[in-house]
């Protein structure tokens, strides 16, 4: 029983001396309880979830008659669609997509009225410059969305005008040539109350016709109108194949009982008669048009001028170099002064002849060269195993990661000085960690972002390594120089804040 009682008491005692322990450092408390809370709040209140906006910048060819009406469609579509304007230009449009002047390059299609009484859709191209796979998915779902948008209005515009039915201009032109037939042989042999009884029909089918087929024509009229084309000659050739049949029909000479039909006559009814079929067989090439192509005229299709289209995880491997570098180089400088603390290695400091700056500059040379090892080792997995695509400058590569690793460990050794504990030490670098793979592009596109919270994404170096690996491995593009810069000024920063804290921790006695 007493060996039981003194089990309790050494277990409690355990438990008391952790208890203690967690109350004595109240900034671990905080940093626990509301570090990770203070970031999802700050990322709840920074994502939003809406749509992205793309500038687009339309490629007029041909004469350029388009223009007004993608200028009055483009601006009324919806909010995601940001007009840029029109050119005929496709090579310079191209380039200033290329610098990121504009998000999308749309190249209307060349004279698409011809296209689509060819039987063809008439195809908007979109251009862009994405290598994020949702982000090319998610152009291409812009562009089946505008264009069905597109496709609808211009068909309440042509059933605006195409109200009218049409389906008797067939059986029409069918009954006159028909009766032009019956008309023909009752001249040939001779019996002209019969051939003037066809004559009638025929003027009275000719008028049905004629009726019908401007309300034929409207369909197709409107989408000539809509499309801006000045090429009339399909729609202008009907209207006066029937016109020519008409004034032939008024012109042909009266006939009576007592008189015969003259030569000229039959030859006048069977050119009536030709003329008929041909006008027959133009209006059925109209309704061959399959009603796909009349109810879609347009589709779109997306073409990425990337150097290459990888796929997720080729794009993400980047992040991941970087978000594991940095986690490495934070985590290893946020434990070193830590444990010096630990193990009273700061007293020898105190007392020995070297400057806090020999101690931060030993230090960072140490860890920088331990994380470019294992940076070596991750790259060549990453390049021999996930087979990633190397597309830019080692040179480049190597600028990067240097000054990656020299700003994270920055981080690491603030932390560590800011720290009392190997606990707390981790803690905190969990916080920089959570907040890296919330805010530094690493799950979402850095324009999903509500701007003001973009400052703290811009405050971590794996905001910048993300983007600048990708632009070296992914696009073979150099890194933005300016971004460069700022990270490494944030580098430099973070190593004067550390060395004025060492140096005054190691000055206290």
């Amino acid at each position: 029983m007493h060996r039981l009682f003194s089990s309790i008491i050494r277990t409690s005692a355990f438990l008391r001396k952790e208890i203690v322990e967690v109350l004595r450092q109240p900034r671990l408390l905080l940093t626990l309880v509301l570090g990770p809370f203070l970031i999802l709040l700050i990322f709840g209140v920074g994502y939003r979830n809406q749509p992205r906006e793309l500038r687009t910048l339309f490629v007029v060819q041909g004469d350029g008659a388009l223009s007004q009406k993608i200028q009055d469609y483009a601006t009324s579509l919806g909010p995601q669609l940001v007009f840029a304007g029109t050119t005929e230009d496709l090579v310079s449009a191209l380039k200033q997509l290329q610098r990121g002047d504009v998000d999308l390059v749309a190249v209307t299609p060349e004279n698409p009225f011809e296209k689509i009484r060819n039987n063809e859709q008439a195809v908007f191209t979109l251009y862009h410059r994405e290598i994020d796979p949702f982000q090319v998915e998610y152009v291409k779902y812009f562009g089946q969305i505008y264009i069905d948008e597109v496709n609808r209005r211009v068909l309440t515009n042509v059933t605006e005008q195409g109200q009218s039915e049409a389906s008797t201009l067939e059986d029409d032109v069918k009954a006159a040539r028909q009766h032009a037939a019956a008309m023909r042989q009752a001249l040939e042999q001779g019996n002209t109350l019969a051939a003037q009884e066809s004559q009638m029909e025929l003027s009275d089918n000719l008028d049905t016709a004629s009726l019908a087929l401007g309300a034929s024509l409207s369909l197709l009229t409107g989408v000539q109108q809509e499309l801006g084309s000045e090429d009339s000659d399909y729609i202008e050739l009907l209207k006066s194949s029937l016109s020519d049949i008409r004034q032939t029909t008024s012109q042909l000479d009266e006939f009576s009982e007592l008189s015969s039909a003259s030569s000229a006559d039959i030859q006048e009814v069977s050119k009536i008669e030709e003329d008929l079929a041909g006008l027959e067989s133009q209006i059925d090439q109209f309704t061959s048009i399959s009603p796909f192509v009349l109810v879609t005229p347009f589709a779109s299709e997306t073409k990425g001028i990337a150097p290459t289209q990888p796929g997720p995880v080729e794009f993400y491997a980047p992040a991941v170099i970087a978000l594991l570098l940095q986690h490495l180089a934070v985590i290893f400088g946020a434990l070193s002064i830590v444990r010096e603390n630990d193990i009273g290695a700061m007293e020898l400091f105190r007392v020995s002849p070297v400057s806090a700056a020999e101690t931060l500059v030993g230090k960072y040379l140490s860890y920088f060269i331990f994380t470019a090892l294992l940076t070596a080792i991750l790259t060549a997995l990453l390049l021999l195993v996930l087979r990633l695509p190397m597309l830019g400058n080692w040179v480049h590569y190597v600028l990067v990661i240097a000054v990656l690793l020299f700003t994270s460990l920055g981080i690491g050794f603030l932390i560590s000085l800011l720290s009392r504990t190997d606990s707390q030490a981790v803690q905190l670098t969990m916080i920089v960690l959570l907040a890296s793979v919330f805010f530094s592009g690493f799950l979402l596109d850095l324009q999903l972002i509500w701007d003001p919270v973009k400052v703290l994404s811009w405050s971590l170096p794996t905001t910048y390594g993300i983007a600048t690996i990708r632009d070296i491995f992914l696009l073979g593009q150099p890194p933005n120089i300016i971004m460069i810069m700022g990270l490494f000024g944030i580098g430099v920063a973070l190593m004067l804040i550390s060395w004025f804290l060492l140096r005054r921790e190691i000055a206290s006695e």
